[in-house]
Parts: C-alpha cells; sequence; structure tokens
C-alpha cells in the first residue's frame, strides 16, 4: 500500500541513511559511461 511504501521511505532516511551516510560518497560518483548508439 501507500502508506507503507512511505514508512519504508521514512525508515531509510531516518535509520538506515544516518548509518551508511558516511560511505556513500566513496561510492556514488558522476563518471557516468557514455553508450554509443548502434548504427
Amino acid at each position: 500500500t501507500a502508506k507503507e511504501f512511505r514508512d519504508k521511505i521514512d525508515e531509510f532516511f531516518s535509520e538506515t541513511l544516518p548509518t551508511i551516510g558516511d560511505i556513500l560518497p566513496t561510492r556514488i560518483n558522476d563518471n557516468f559511461q557514455v553508450l554509443k548508439y548502434a548504427s
């Protein structure tokens, strides 16, 4: 349900994110792969 979804999102931001927040900068970057279109 929508309420369960909101509860899980809230749980992520209030419980999970503070726990893993210190390692995220080493795991997330802006080095996106550029894909070439098949011709």
